[in-house]
């Protein structure tokens, strides 16, 4: 991929004439548009040297910039940005991977000291509402739920695990439940029994509000049909050619979201599809799941049975069907670990 820097270089003059091509009576800026041609070419061509799927998908988010403009230009760099995460990782050495195992498991104990405290209604760090550090409530949840199987990397799972528990009861995530129950059984399947009651017991403390002593019904149907109803949304907005084949572009339901679910007489605007599948075809269409599933097939020699990592990653697979979380920068950097690691055996 490096030859194709020099020709990049050389064409970015021509840049502009692409683009108005593309959209002719579009307000194109004859520096803006060089100057991006350049800064995202250049995030492509080390993207797809650093993994080609990544390439790919780049390629997918700078097109994206040209159609829609510059509201999706941070759909544009993230995968640049995930390339260059992965590359710095593979080349750190054993050492930084173990200490940031260690401050990872004790950061959860970290998180569940402050939603401990939060919950005695001590106020530390902020004065209002806070879910630890990663301030949502489901989030810290799913945070938890994927250092659970990653315990067993170190020499005290128990103990540690006994911690995040408390964490996830105080949290009342029914994700964050489902998440840590996936990785959990991964690595110890014979707790089957326990792991099932414990997500039972989750998701009726869940969904029941405890008043004065006195259980109440949460309305856990209407806040899945509104789901329900999101899903349905996006799966209309693009079942026309192009976009089930090409999506609405990288970063799109983050901008389009809150504007069809205000129209559609939604109780609320939805920034995110609280589905991560849900919300990436509709970005991404056909050609972006060819992509994922490309990046997976990197992936997949890593995988192990039993195996905390890939427990982990499961517990996020998980999750990312009923929340956002690679929408929240703490959990997408376990995340970027995971992929790390499991690239390094692979």
């Amino acid at each position: 991929m490096s030859a194709g820097l020099p020709l990049l270089i050389a064409l970015v003059p021509l840049a502009i004439v692409l683009v108005v091509v593309v959209k002719p009576f579009y307000p194109w800026n004859t520096r803006t548009v060089p100057a991006r041609m350049l800064g995202g070419g250049i995030g492509v061509l080390f993207a797809a040297s650093v993994l080609p799927p990544l390439g790919w998908l780049a390629a997918m988010g700078l097109a994206w910039w040209w159609v829609r403009g510059f509201h999706l230009a941070t759909g544009g760099v993230l995968w640049p940005t995930a390339a260059m995460g992965i590359w710095l990782g593979l080349q750190a050495p054993g050492w930084a991977h173990h200490w940031a195992l260690a401050f990872l498991l004790a950061g959860g104990v970290f998180q569940t000291l402050l939603v401990s405290l939060n919950a005695a209604r001590v106020q530390v760090l902020y004065s209002g509402m806070l879910a630890g550090t990663i301030g949502h409530r489901t989030g810290v949840g799913i945070y938890l739920g994927l250092l659970t199987p990653l315990a067993f990397l170190s020499p005290y799972p128990w103990p540690l695990i006994t911690v995040y528990v408390v964490g996830l009861v105080i949290s009342r995530s029914l994700v964050g439940w489902v998440t840590a129950a996936v990785g959990l059984l991964w690595v110890q399947p014979h707790l089957w029994g326990p792991v099932v009651i414990m997500v039972i017991l989750g998701a009726i403390h869940r969904f029941m509000k405890w008043n004065e002593g006195h259980p109440k019904e949460r309305i856990c149907s209407d806040a899945w049909k509104a789901r329900f109803a999101v899903w349905q949304g996006a799966f209309r907005a693009i079942q026309v050619w192009p976009y089930w084949f090409v999506g609405r572009g990288a970063d799109s339901f983050h901008v389009d979201g809150r504007r069809w679910t205000s129209k559609g007489g939604f109780s609320e605007e939805y920034k995110e599809a609280h589905n991560d599948y849900v919300e990436f075809i509709y970005e991404y269409g056909v050609l972006g799941v060819a992509g994922i599933l490309w990046l997976a097939w990197y992936m997949a020699p890593g995988l192990r049975w039993g195996d905390p990592v890939t427990g982990a990653m499961l517990g996020f697979a998980a999750a990312s069907l009923g929340n956002f979380p690679v929408r929240v920068a703490p959990i997408v950097g376990i995340l970027l670990l995971l992929v790390i690691w499991l690239l390094q055996r692979a």
